[in-house]
């Protein structure tokens, strides 16, 4: 959370810090991490570039080599985002939770060696989530993820794995064998695993999601843009996105309750959370959600 942001919003808010939008420490005492930002921030290659590396130009390939050194892409790309989280850990935080990237295709084309990602007609809408974990070509990146929450539980930290765009119960069951697979089984040495709510099924289901999983995090941009159908990113648009519309707000209301009801909690990530002073209202009066507003 960046703290001169805290000033306008509501006193009485549980709120987190996040990463890649860490500004020190507070008294926040919980840590939410989003891969995909770090990855497009501090890693600068897609990690599985070399599965196209006779297409790419010579001026990314020497770009890459300068960012890797000596190190493999696997040992760079987990000992780099390793450390940066482990930096970021501050004694006070009682929750870190990583989420597994979700970053959509045109994102990751945009890093070096982005080239082997397929283009799709629909970036948003395409493989993201698990989706994207369970297809073999990107199975190597997700187990490298998988291998970044191993190094930071063998540095001794209790870290909560967060999966985003779960889009309905075949995810839930998918994601579970997934992790399975990569040696972090849920329940195993207390690991909890949260999905997020990225799309109106993910709240429609939460009932039957928190089945399989510890909780839920809101993505309160991705949620109000794909329940209202409205790009968030189009300027024209601007005057129909409204995280404060009634739809939105059942949804959340909905994700809450479920959440509730089985006493598991329920994160809330927003980077607008600033100009809606309802929705403030709204979660300052429960108790049971965190909050983790980025700039």
């Amino acid at each position: 959370m960046s703290l001169n942001s805290s000033s306008s919003l509501h006193p009485a808010l549980n709120l987190g810090q996040s990463l890649p939008y860490f500004d020190g420490p507070s008294g926040d005492n919980h840590l939410y991490v989003s891969l995909s930002e770090l990855i497009l921030e501090q890693i600068f290659y897609h990690p599985l570039y070399q599965q196209e590396s006779n297409v790419l130009e010579e001026h990314e390939l020497s770009a890459i080599a300068a960012i890797v050194g000596d190190q493999s892409i696997e040992a760079h790309f987990v000992q780099t985002l390793a450390e940066h989280i482990d930096a970021a850990i501050l004694p006070q935080h009682k929750a870190i939770r990583i989420s597994l990237s979700c970053a959509d295709s045109d994102s990751f084309r945009s890093l070096l060696g982005g080239k082997c990602e397929q283009k799709e007609a629909n970036p948003a809408l395409g493989v993201r989530g698990v989706s994207r974990y369970a297809q073999p070509q990107f199975g190597p990146q997700f187990a490298l993820e998988c291998q970044v929450i191993k190094a930071l539980q063998q540095r001794g930290h209790n870290v909560d794995v967060v999966v985003p765009f779960v889009r309905g119960l075949s995810d839930a069951a998918k994601i579970i064998d997934l992790l399975a697979e990569q040696g972090l089984p849920r329940g195993l040495n207390g690991l909890k695993v949260l999905y997020r709510v990225d799309v109106p099924s993910g709240a429609l289901l939460s009932e039957r999601l928190l089945h399989y999983f510890d909780g839920a995090v809101i993505n309160l941009e991705n949620l109000t843009q794909f329940t209202l159908g409205v790009d968030r990113f189009n300027e024209v648009l601007d005057y129909l996105f409204d995280p404060q519309s009634e739809a939105v707000l059942q949804l959340i209301e909905q994700t809450v309750a479920a959440a509730s009801a089985t006493n598991k909690p329920v994160l809330v990530t927003s980077s607008g959370l600033i100009d809606c002073p309802r929705l403030q209202e709204y979660f300052a009066e429960q108790v049971d959600v965190e909050l983790v507003v980025t700039l």
